[in-house]
């Protein structure tokens, strides 16, 4: 009777021992240190399209409200050393920034690289509003210039 028992036992410790068990130690979203009143989502990828000389940054800016300006700020292209190439500043001429909206998605050609040479980005996307606004900085992979 007893080894039944501590069978059973052993089994519910088990069985315990294997349900997953979540903890957070901030239990208030907004208090995460990635959020933002402003920016819902961002992402950024740099990849060839085979073009010499060429690389292309794809993005994605998703603010939680409408904003008067909202996209890239900055691009910063870095050598695979991590030593500055090129800063590129976003505008609605370029493409980079959009105005009035609550996303803006495109893709941005980087040129004048040297074929051979590998390239990253530190992208700083952005939404602002009249109450303010907000940035957060993204870095790309690793791309090979063709």
């Amino acid at each position: 009777m007893i080894k039944r028992i501590v069978s059973i036992c052993l089994v519910a410790v088990l069985i315990l021992a294997a349900c997953p068990l979540k903890v957070s130690a901030n239990e208030n979203p907004s208090d995460d240190i990635n959020a933002s009143s402003y920016l819902n989502s961002y992402a950024a990828t740099l990849y060839s399209q085979g073009e010499t000389g060429k690389l292309e940054l794809s993005y994605q800016v998703y603010a939680k409200n409408y904003m008067t300006s909202v996209g890239i700020y900055k691009i910063v292209v870095r050598n695979a050393n991590g030593s500055v190439y090129k800063t590129i500043w976003g505008t609605t001429t370029n493409g980079l920034l959009g105005s009035n909206a609550w996303y803006h998605c495109d893709e941005y050609t980087i040129t004048g690289l040297v074929s051979g040479n590998q390239y990253y980005c530190s992208v700083t996307v952005i939404a602002e509003n009249s109450s303010g606004g907000d940035t957060r900085t993204i870095t790309t992979s690793l791309v090979t210039c063709p």
